[in-house]
């Protein structure tokens, strides 16, 4: 997939667009972007599993993860809740110096700084710019391992050298 500067987004071209999303140029992901302020109407989820391994996540980053059966079997917590839209998973970076904390996915701790969600077939990614880092989140299950992957890509654009700490939190 494309990734998008922060200086792209208001110009992603997409298909269909709705206020909120589209469907990018070659129809394989459903981009979202979320402003300031600015929220779909209810949860956007993808659901990405296996034959015996999976999760599903929203475009402000709420999922649960679940092994054989999603229903029986959830290995994190989910809600249902389509106002709050609260995760049994999080990934929070905190700004070693500063002391500041935030989250890559728009929940629970979102910056004013524009995000873009790609849901695709089989991934979710977010993307985010916040103090001059650029974060890539990409979700997956791989097609034959009962296992969830979080690649989270971070990029200095500051000039100076960061010290940044990411932490991924799952409530069972």
């Amino acid at each position: 997939g494309k990734r998008y500067s922060k200086h792209d987004i208001k110009r992603i071209e997409l298909q269909n667009f709705n206020g909120f999303g589209g469907f990018d140029k070659e129809g394989r992901e459903y981009v979202i972007r979320l402003t300031e302020g600015i929220n779909t109407p209810v949860p956007w989820v993808n659901i990405i599993a296996n034959k015996s391994f999976g999760f599903l996540v929203s475009e402000s980053g709420a999922s649960t993860t679940w092994a054989e059966n999603s229903r029986e079997n959830k290995l994190t917590t989910w809600s249902n809740d389509p106002v709050l839209d609260p995760s049994g998973e999080i990934i929070y970076m905190r700004d070693e110096e500063t002391g500041e904390v935030w989250s890559v996915a728009p929940l629970p701790i979102r910056t004013a700084a524009p995000y873009v969600i790609r849901h695709g077939f089989g991934y979710s990614v977010f993307e985010h710019n916040w103090n001059g880092i650029e974060h890539e989140l990409i979700e997956f299950v791989p097609l034959n391992e009962k296992v969830k992957l979080c690649i989270l890509r971070l990029k200095n654009n500051t000039g100076s050298k960061r010290q940044l700490s990411a932490t991924y939190y799952a409530r069972t």
